[in-house]
């Protein structure tokens, strides 16, 4: 029976998987959340998320500044490269790694994803340099876009970073994440996710809604005060306004590291649309910040070279 179950498992994703994009994620989002989403006619946030990614978005502009390497030079320009993570080496050929002097406190990782990444904290040794470069050559090769099905990721050409350390070595740097939502008249509403312990089987998350002091809710409280990082993360929601002015929204991510604020990334689809724990209403909230552009606006930005990029004809269908 178990066999017969597992069987008829790898039948039923095999199915799912050759439908077009989006009644894959209406799948996804009732198995998650036991609702249909409204992709055509979005309210919550989840739902906008998804129609951004299925109705209308400038998915060349995104795959640009979802690049970990080309929205360097875009932070650079906006607000100053100090706020960048130092940035060791950049290659699309991972031995390369071998010419450098050392790996030690730095962060191997490709541009083009997330949840690729190699800490190192002590000088690997040959053996360890090999597997390291292995495991580069196989990011290099995944298609991120086919993970959650967000086409922006094809429009990067994909590299290896490799990037300091920021962090104390002891425990997972903290994410401060800020949810920004552009209101059209100069002005912004935001909420703050705050995610640490991240390295602990209890990861803890706070929300704070347009104020910095006092939470929305938090997901598994251990104690974390802000007031002894205020000032750096008031910067850090100034710089946020400045990133976001030409979206309706973006998230804008950011660590703090010995008083000094590092931009960690800019996202367009959180959660691909399917983002867990937004509760106490945060989803309906969010959607009812999100002013969500319905018309194309043209990119501010020049388009990379993608005469490579092959839209799957699975997108279109909504």
């Amino acid at each position: 029976m178990s066999k017969f179950k597992d069987e008829l498992r790898r039948s039923v994703l095999y199915f799912v998987k050759k439908m077009p994009w989006a009644y894959q994620d209406r799948i996804h989002y009732f198995r998650k959340f036991k609702r249909l989403p409204n992709i055509r006619e979005p309210k919550l946030f989840n739902e906008k998320v998804l129609y951004r990614k299925f109705v209308n978005g400038d998915y060349a502009r995104y795959g640009k500044l979802s690049d970990k390497f080309t929205v360097r030079d875009y932070i650079a320009d906006a607000i100053g490269e100090e706020y960048l993570i130092p940035l060791v080496h950049e290659t699309s050929d991972p031995t390369t790694l071998l010419s450098l002097p050392g790996l030690k406190n730095t962060v191997v990782k490709p541009n083009h994803g997330s949840n690729m990444v190699e800490i190192l904290l002590e000088e690997p040794d040959s053996l360890q340099k090999q597997l390291i470069i292995n495991r580069c050559q196989e990011w290099l090769r995944k298609d991120f876009s086919e993970e959650a099905r967000e086409i922006h990721y094809r429009y990067i050409k994909p590299r290896i970073l490799v990037e300091k350390y920021i962090g104390d070595g002891k425990s997972a740097p903290i994410d401060y994440k800020f949810h920004m939502f552009n209101k059209k008249d100069g002005n912004f509403e935001y909420v703050l996710q705050v995610i640490y312990n991240r390295a602990n089987p209890a990861l803890s998350m706070n929300f704070y809604v347009n104020n910095l002091n006092e939470a929305w809710y938090k997901i598994r409280d251990t104690g974390l005060d802000l007031n002894t990082v205020m000032p750096k993360l008031e910067q850090a929601l100034a710089l946020s306004k400045t990133l976001a002015k030409d979206f309706d929204y973006v998230r804008v991510d950011w660590y703090i590291h010995e008083e000094h604020v590092f931009f960690g990334e800019l996202t367009f689809t959180p959660g691909a649309g399917l983002v867990t724990g937004l509760d106490r209403g945060l989803n309906r909230m969010m959607g009812e910040m999100w002013l969500q552009d319905h018309i194309m606006q043209p990119a501010a930005l020049g388009s990379p070279d993608v005469t490579d990029v092959t839209l799957p004809a699975m997108l279109k269908k909504v």
